[in-house]
């Protein structure tokens, strides 16, 4: 048993080390070392209340803030690092990081804000279906490791995602040069995008907003907890050097209060292996190969059942949907991309009974023959991929 939870541990990629975080970034990357989803990173200028013209010069007066961020993952995530993208064009700094927090919480850009539909107190997503779009709003955490943004891949980076739903009648139903306006009649955005962007424009607008977005990463579960952890278990005690004795007492404390159940254990099992494949698709650290399938959902809507078809025009991407991560899945319903399932159950009896049969349907898609305790095995160990978000202020927004 020990030997197969490691082995399911290793084909989900946790606890590889890497030095890099980015290999667009190598070369530029000249200021402080960060690791990714540190509450420093999304916490705000420091403070209570809107952000005077003070507070804003002083945070920008700071020269380390404009500087490119050398950043890592944390340890389970470490795996990913070869999927990490970051426009070369638009690094990381703490500057760009901070003012995409303020424009995402923002409403006076729109008729919603960003955080209206990836709400952090629901893991950056929205616990409801929204019927005017079709769609059900993605999880905006993880995100530095994907390219393609939403359900059809329409955007082909974070810098091109904002403007799909700026002029949307059912999202923030505004334009780039209204938004523009806006921001320039707010003297302390104004001061930001003059300091990092040398002035407004949609551009830098999305840039930090993308900045923002590849902050949010998310912490460690109960799965990863333990599953480190693993890394130890058909070791002596006294073959454990010294170099290794804090992480592994720093483990083993962090894996006496986080629940990993038997059922969890054996779900993670069934999630590897060879016979049902749900690792084909959920692939990796992030669980998701952030690609595109038809598994059998949704069809019958004319437009967003199209899928990846809108976008390619191929008849093999007609009903072909992003993998969605399944971190934090948990708490991220409804699932799929129409919303159609409000449990973790119903979505395993929907890949148990081998999706809906239709002409682009996914080979990967058959039968699994599923018994019910392995069903409850599958739901227990998705639960245990529910992990921490770093926290944000979301009212710490400049004065008008």
């Amino acid at each position: 048993m020990r030997r197969a939870i490691l082995l399911c541990m290793l084909a989900a990629g946790c606890g590889t080390e890497v030095k890099t975080a980015s290999k667009h970034a190598v070369e530029h990357r000249v200021g402080e070392r960060v690791s990714l989803g540190s509450p420093s990173l999304t916490t705000g200028v420091p403070g209570q209340g809107p952000l005077s013209k003070p507070d804003i010069e002083a945070w920008l007066a700071d020269s380390a803030r404009h500087s490119p961020l050398k950043f890592v993952l944390p340890k389970h995530l470490h795996a990913a690092a070869d999927q990490v993208f970051v426009e070369p064009s638009n690094l990381l700094t703490r500057a760009k990081i901070e003012l995409g927090r303020q424009l995402f919480f923002d409403h006076r850009l729109g008729a919603m804000s960003c955080a209206d539909c990836h709400q952090p107190r629901q893991a950056f997503s929205a616990n409801q279906f929204f019927p005017d779009t079709g769609l059900s709003p993605l999880a905006a955490f993880n995100r530095i490791l994907g390219r393609r943004q939403f359900w059809n891949g329409k955007a082909e980076s974070l810098e091109d995602q904002p403007r799909f739903p700026v002029d949307n009648i059912f999202e923030m139903n505004t334009s780039p040069d209204r938004i523009v306006k806006t921001l320039a009649g707010i003297p302390g955005y104004r001061m930001q995008f003059d300091s990092i962007f040398g002035g407004v424009s949609f551009k830098a607008y999305s840039q930090a907003l993308a900045c923002f977005q590849r902050a949010l990463v998310t912490g460690p579960s109960a799965y990863d907890l333990h599953m480190s952890l693993a890394e130890y278990l058909d070791r002596d005690e006294a073959g454990i050097d010294e170099a290794e004795r804090p992480e592994w007492r720093r483990l083993r404390e962090l894996a006496k209060s986080t629940e990993f159940s038997a059922s969890a254990r054996r779900g993670a099992e069934l999630f590897f292996s060879e016979r049902i494949g749900c690792a084909e698709c959920h692939s990796g650290p992030n669980f998701t190969d952030e690609d595109f399938h038809n598994i059998g959902v949704g069809l019958e809507r004319p437009d967003p059942g199209l899928g990846r078809y809108l976008v390619t025009k191929q008849e093999s991407d007609r009903g072909a949907f992003k993998t969605p991560t399944l971190r934090n899945v948990a708490v991220t319903s409804p699932y799929m991309h129409d919303g159609s399932f409000a449990r973790l159950s119903e979505v395993i009896l929907h890949f148990d009974r081998g999706g809906v049969p239709n002409p682009q349907l996914s080979p990967l898609m058959k039968p699994l023959g599923l018994g019910r305790q392995e069903r409850e095995d599958l739901v227990a160990f998705l639960k245990s991929l529910t992990s921490p978000l770093p926290p944000v202020n979301e009212a710490r927004l400049p004065a008008d």
